[in-house]
């Protein structure tokens, strides 16, 4: 006998950011959830995740358009909750990136203060697949309630952005350039996302799909009008279903095939109950996919062949010490890579696979012993990478700040 359907997601036309259609459109959009009073209670802090990833226009589609925020921030409202908005921008200061989008507008009217999520903490990650724990904004422990708030948009590395990766925007500050850094797989990268997820349990996702991205995402891409508005809390299913409408298989997706391996949300199409709109009436069938997967991340104007290279000498080493190592095989048994990267009873020369591993640290995590250290390079030691990219961000936020600046 056949399940029947395991997830909700609920889809609703709408073809224009005019505030009051998107209001009464994302009232419909959570009618079968019960509405917004579903997830938030009366006093409750509220957390609106929009992606707000740097100073770009709401019409350059590259962040989540603000009066969809508005919307969130006044159901939340009239639920009895208190909404704040809150990103960790990639490019440049959120009070920046919030005035070059339009947030700026969005707290004035809603009332809704901005949250920076740039102060870091120490989080649990339960059932987690990878990380035990994960290093996230310390003002997602202030809230009781997150709400994501994603745009629809193609990404050169991971193919989709979309509700899952929307949470990596709660790593705080360049601790995102530093885990793109060192898990340049794809598949290390969405499992990543996936413990993100877990850490974070955001509680609903309403996705911007009105006016999407395709091509080079997820910001050097172009805007593509779908006319749709997604909810669900199933992330996976909101995903999946995102997919859909332009033309992808969710197997393509990192994140989505992680979450089915993995056994978290729902990636069939047939095991979903959509309510609304035929979802095969709001397909697009010439979306433009993004260009290949870059292997690299191009935090400096470099070669990749120089810049995988960098790589290695800026990110920590693990360094088993052999006084204190009891050759338990912790570490070994551990290690996500497979066949083990780490290898305890090998001699010292051969103890690190340096190539295979992906500089996730669990053997250092995981040790009884405390017997793995994580040394740095000389490299690293006389050109940090933390205030080099650092500096490339600002420098880039502050030109893309200028530019939209002379442009208006």
């Amino acid at each position: 006998m056949t399940a029947g359907p395991t997830a909700l997601v609920s889809l609703t036309k709408l073809a224009t950011y005019e505030p009051t259609a998107v209001l009464q459109a994302m009232r419909t959009c959570l009618e079968p959830f019960g509405g917004m009073a579903t997830f938030v209670k009366p006093g409750q802090k509220v957390l609106l995740k929009p992606n707000l990833l740097g100073p770009f226009p709401a019409d350059q589609a590259v962040t989540t358009h603000p009066s969809i925020v508005r919307a969130a921030a006044i159901l939340v409202r009239e639920a009895g909750g208190r909404p704040y908005i809150g990103d960790s921008p990639a490019v440049g200061r959120l009070s920046q990136v919030a005035r070059v989008t339009g947030m700026l507008d969005v707290v004035a009217e809603t009332g809704a203060p901005l949250l920076e999520l740039e102060d870091p903490g120490e989080f649990e990650v339960p059932g987690h697949g990878i990380f035990p724990r994960l290093v996230l904004a310390r003002a997602l422990s202030q809230v009781d309630v997150v709400i994501s708030l994603p745009k629809l948009k193609t990404h050169s590395q991971m193919i989709l952005t979309g509700a899952l990766k929307n949470q990596f925007g709660c790593v705080p500050g360049l601790l995102k350039s530093e885990w793109h850094f060192r898990l340049q797989e794809r598949k290390w990268l969405a499992a990543l996302l996936l413990d993100i997820h877990r850490a974070i349990r955001p509680c609903l996702a309403i996705m911007d799909a009105v006016v999407a991205m395709e091509g080079p995402g997820p910001s050097a891409g172009h805007p593509r009008p779908l006319g749709v508005l997604l909810a669900g809390t199933d992330f996976v299913a909101v995903d999946a279903v995102a997919c859909h409408l332009i033309g992808l298989s969710p197997a393509q997706v990192p994140s989505c095939r992680a979450a089915h391996e993995q056994g978290v949300g729902e990636t069939d199409l047939q095991r979903l109950r959509l309510v609304g709109p035929d979802w095969r009436t709001l397909r697009v069938s010439d979306f433009q996919p993004p260009p290949q997967p870059a292997e690299v991340l191009r935090l400096l104007p470099l070669p990749p062949a120089l810049l995988r290279g960098l790589r290695r000498q800026w990110t920590l080493r693990p360094v088993i010490l052999p006084g204190r190592c009891t050759r338990c095989g912790i570490c070994e048994e551990r290690c996500p890579v497979r066949p083990s990267a780490i290898h305890p009873r090998a001699c010292p020369s051969h103890q690190l696979d340096d190539r295979r591993c992906i500089r996730c640290y669990c053997c250092h995590e995981f040790c009884p012993a405390h017997a793995i250290v994580l040394r740095s390079s000389r490299t690293s030691r006389w050109l940090p990478l933390r205030p080099v990219a650092r500096g490339v961000n600002r420098l880039l936020g502050w030109l893309a700040a200028l530019r939209q600046d002379r442009t208006h």
